[in-house]
């Protein structure tokens, strides 16, 4: 599996992990998540990167730029004194071999990719210090909308050729309720909205804080998912900063089904989250990966609530034979936030950051003792 390791980067311990075909990240805010998976990019796409940044004029020839260009505004000194290693190879962040970008990158500040114009914002549309990961998925939705998505009637959600149909239904019943996502002209103007069954369009700011979330989620989606069983051939990573944000537990589990496609369709997926659900969800596989694989096929459709179908089963199969782990980035141990491996998740664990899912569940644990003792 591949192996990353890390030192010097921010407050975070010198740390290693281990992916799988499916990584989670939990731990509290600011502990250093988003910045490990940012690097996590730049690691891989830097020669890409440089040349996206350059093309801006954001970023001129002195390295030393990169680090506050690429993370954001306070940021220069990031790179300076960082040591890291990919699989055994000490990485040069002054070079790079890949034009093209291996990592596609779901930032957690997706919903500020759209304007008031309900229209997601051109990369130079930001401030100079805003984090590179932010611009290039707003500019990536931006062109993919214009290059014609919504067809003839403008419809983007729900199209009978884009997703399953057993995604498909549960994202439109969760997360739409019954709405459809269409490209209208408006003055002249291209807009994204919502329209209902009689016909009322909703601009981007009317609608629910799921929905503004879920919109950015589902065209990211749509790129790495385009029409056909191939994925994005230079794109092997997915990361999905906070999947859950602004979400019903419902809305999640369908957001789990459009993460699960992913791994069907051939990606590795790197999330993090501080929702419980996402942890559930790997809790269970684990243990239907345990049983033989038919019956872990009818657990699977129980656990989702889903009719068989081959794509049911093959997003079955999928989920048995992945390769799942889980990190809890710590900040309670030391001085330094620790990267700790809490992959089992084992509920009965001695060491409490695998036996309470990295915090997860202490509230929860803590309300199960309450009822305990005075009901």
């Amino acid at each position: 599996m591949p192996r990353l390791s890390v030192e010097g980067l921010a407050r975070l311990a010198p740390l290693e992990l281990e992916f799988g075909d499916l990584t989670v990240l939990v731990g509290p805010q600011a502990t250093g998540k988003s910045l490990l998976l940012q690097l996590f990019k730049l690691l891989h796409d830097v020669r890409a990167v440089k040349s996206t940044l350059k093309r801006y004029a954001v970023l001129t020839e002195n390295p030393d730029l990169l680090a506050e260009a690429y993370f954001g505004e306070g940021y220069a000194p990031l790179l300076q004194d960082i040591h890291v290693v990919w699989n055994g190879e000490l990485v040069d962040f002054g070079g790079g071999r890949e034009r093209k970008e291996r990592v596609f990158y779901l930032p957690a500040q997706r919903a500020l990719v759209f304007h008031q114009a309900s229209w997601p914002r051109p990369f130079s549309d930001y401030r100079r210090g805003d984090p590179y990961v932010v611009r290039t998925f707003s500019e990536r939705l931006r062109l993919l909308l214009e290059s014609g998505l919504g067809g003839e009637e403008g419809v983007v959600f729900p199209v009978k050729r884009r997703l399953h149909s057993t995604i498909r239904n549960r994202v439109a019943k969760e997360v739409f309720r019954g709405t459809a996502l269409k490209v209208v002209t408006d003055r002249g103007l291209k807009r994204l909205m919502l329209e209902t069954h009689e016909g009322e369009r909703l601009p981007f700011l009317s609608w629910s804080a799921g929905q503004r979330e879920f919109v950015p989620l589902l065209l990211g989606m749509y790129w790495l998912t385009p029409l056909g069983k191939i994925p994005r051939q230079s794109v092997q990573w997915v990361v999905v900063e906070e999947p859950e944000m602004g979400l019903h537990p419902a809305a999640l589990e369908a957001t789990l089904l459009l993460l699960l496609e992913l791994l069907r369709r051939g990606y590795k997926v790197i999330v993090s989250t501080h929702s419980t659900v996402v942890l559930d969800l790997l809790f269970a596989l684990d243990v239907l990966k345990k049983i033989p694989l038919e019956q872990s096929h009818v657990a699977f459709r129980e656990l989702f609530n889903l009719s068989a179908g081959s794509h049911v089963r093959e997003l079955g199969q999928v989920a048995h034979q992945s390769v799942y782990k889980v990190y809890y980035f710590d900040p309670y141990r030391s001085s330094a936030v620790e990267v700790r491996d809490i992959t089992s998740l084992d509920p009965f664990a001695e060491d409490i950051a695998i036996a309470h899912w990295g915090g997860l569940t202490d509230f929860a644990g803590r309300v199960g003792d309450l009822i305990a003792k005075y009901s």
